[in-house]
């Protein structure tokens, strides 16, 4: 999986050593949201990164990801690789949680398992994986959808919350199960609801306990 476009480098390449030592001096290793925007570095990253048609409603996203690489990378820029085997276990009908990582880090999935389609009518998008945030007792998760290095950007979809109690599909259908054509014949995963994202995240947790 290493050889797998990264979605931090991907988006910053060379930027991170160029401005997010300046993000450093201003905010330390691991900001909040609100505090990270308030430093002026951030801003002009910020607005150097836009693009000059600007993001539209993406604008929050794009925010999210940006605080989300920077608190992965002033964390030392730990990637945990989660095999086939191990992807298909967090997707089985039950699994224990575990407990948030204490710095950022990004889980990256086995490639092109688990899907979601994040608006309707829009193709499914496969998830590529997330950057796991401490967030208090809870997690926070900035989910990256369609990674490819040929791909102008990527999706992202933030989740954040406490240890996620029993929930079911309304339809019945098994928790994961795909909701794309042809996904069960493939052998395929989709997150259906939000809740079902930060569930897979609870549970990665519980991988990363352990190893």
């Amino acid at each position: 999986m290493s050889d797998r476009p990264h979605p931090f480098t991907l988006v910053f390449g060379g930027l991170a050593a160029e401005h997010f030592p300046a993000v450093r001096d201003a905010v330390g290793d691991a900001p909040d949201l609100d505090h990270f925007l308030l430093a002026e570095a951030v801003v002009d990253l910020l607005h150097g990164m836009r693009p000059d048609e600007g993001v539209g409603e993406a604008m929050d996203d794009f925010v999210a990801f940006t605080h989300a690489a920077y608190c992965y990378w002033a964390a030392g820029c730990v990637t945990r690789h989660v095999d086939q085997a191990t992807t298909e276990r967090l997707c089985a009908p039950t699994m224990a949680i575990g407990t948030p990582p204490q710095t950022t880090q990004y889980i990256q999935i086995a490639p092109r398992l688990v899907w979601a389609q994040l608006s309707d009518g829009e193709p499914h998008e496969p998830l590529d994986g997330w950057f796991a945030l401490p967030d208090g007792n809870g997690l926070r998760m900035v989910a990256c959808f369609g990674v490819h290095p040929e791909r102008p950007g990527l999706a992202v979809v933030v989740v954040q919350g406490d240890a996620p109690g029993p929930m079911a599909r309304e339809d019945g259908v098994a928790l994961f199960a795909p909701t794309m054509p042809g996904g069960d014949t493939a052998g395929l995963h989709s997150v259906a609801a939000p809740e079902e994202l930060m569930l897979l995240g609870w549970r990665a947790a519980r991988i990363g306990e352990e190893r």
